[in-house]
């Protein structure tokens, strides 16, 4: 099953309950996060909407949280979470993607969203790697997470460490969407 991975406008509406004038007006406003088509139609990324819901107050719809792969991606480099999502983007393999960029978000997201995979930045400011997977394996809910650590070429002792206390798999920077590819198939996750 594929899920679908932006919206309109108009379907944004519907899970807003306003026009899609209003959600026009608070996409040229910023208030929501839209990219345009090559066309020139505003589209809204699935994450994009739910954050957006969810800093809202408004109630999250049943069929934006369907069923796929929960990744998480932790990685203070936004570009590693851009390079990240337009690979899943592309794959006919249901994938639903949350990022955090510091700590205090990683810590919140891990909780609420609980992720089937989390690749995480070992260099991430403010946290202890090693001590994070110990904490996410202690999580009953969490007890099945893969944890793929991410890690600079130069950083390979604290990826060889992290994968010595828990870490599923390991991922050196800068990656191909090949090298992203066998990272998440040693998780036990195909990307087709």
């Amino acid at each position: 099953m594929e899920i679908k991975q932006s919206f309109s406008t108009s379907e944004v509406a519907k899970y807003c309950h306003v026009t899609a004038d209003t959600i026009r007006k608070w996409a040229e406003a910023g208030r929501i996060t839209v990219f345009k088509t090559p066309g020139g139609h505003r589209r809204i990324r699935r994450e994009d909407l739910v954050q957006f819901l969810r800093e809202n107050s408004i109630p999250v719809h049943g069929d934006l949280n369907a069923a796929g792969v929960r990744i998480l991606l932790i990685d203070p480099e936004r570009t590693v979470a851009q390079v990240v999502r337009r690979l899943l983007e592309r794959a006919r393999t249901a994938f639903h993607v949350e990022s955090a960029y510091d700590a205090f978000d990683a810590g919140r997201l891990v909780s609420s969203f609980q992720p089937d995979v989390i690749f995480m930045d070992l260099r991430l400011a403010g946290i202890d790697p090693l001590e994070v997977l110990r904490r996410v394996k202690d999580i009953p809910e969490l007890a099945a997470t893969r944890i793929v650590g991410v890690a600079s070429s130069e950083d390979k002792d604290l990826a060889n460490r992290a994968i010595e206390h828990g870490a599923a798999a390991s991922l050196t920077k800068p990656f191909t969407p090949d090298d992203l590819r066998r990272a998440l198939a040693k998780v036990g996750v195909e990307v087709s």
